[in-house]
């Protein structure tokens, strides 16, 4: 059975105290919530509202100025994302992640998420923005994101089955539905100034 590395809610909401969609916190102050995180079993974790799974989400960017958009097909695992568009590549912490540094913990599972999912040709930047905490929607309640940007020559998808992609100008991604978008996205690119 599958483990993800996840934190108590409350931990979340004494840590943040002003909770908000997007947070800009220092990564270091992390530190309280990554100390805290356990291992459950994801069965349990999808469905316990008192835990949130902590994702790392990058988004990519390119040298022409483009971002990385992907839409989820129906073979992706998550039932609940199938047609949304996405702008940041992650997902779970597993316990092959884990390390007695959490701080480390959460490194391997931010790298070997984004490899697992794409092909990256030189990765030049890797930055933080901040954490996302949302509870608008049935998915978003049992997760959190650690929004990260990462500069890179080029990328692919390697799971093309499971998405479709474009690199994108700002521009294009505005003119997009924005009801066809993940919130998580939303949230994201309002960071980046992208209007959705």
């Amino acid at each position: 059975m599958e483990k993800v590395w996840s934190i108590k809610n409350d931990i979340i909401k004494e840590t943040l105290k002003d909770i908000k969609p997007f947070n800009k916190i220092l990564f270091k102050n992390l530190n309280i919530i990554f100390k805290n995180s356990v291992f459950l079993d994801r069965d349990k974790a999808e469905n316990d509202e008192n835990f949130k799974q902590i994702i790392p989400y990058v988004i990519f960017k390119n040298t022409n100025d483009q971002i990385l958009i992907t839409k989820r097909t129906k073979n992706q695992s998550e039932k609940r994302l199938h047609e949304k568009i996405s702008a940041g590549i992650g997902g779970h912490i597993n316990l092959d992640d884990y390390s007695e540094n959490p701080e480390m913990t959460f490194f391997n599972g931010l790298n070997r998420e984004i490899n697992e999912e794409l092909k990256i040709k030189d990765l030049e930047e890797l930055k933080y923005l901040g954490l996302i905490y949302d509870d608008s929607n049935e998915v978003s309640r049992v997760h959190i994101g650690i929004l990260f940007t990462a500069q890179v020559k080029n990328a692919e998808i390697k799971e093309v089955e499971n998405f479709e992609a474009n690199w994108l100008k700002k521009e294009e991604i505005e003119n997009l539905k924005e009801e066809n978008f993940e919130t998580w996205t939303k949230i994201s690119l309002n960071q980046l100034n992208i209007n959705i």
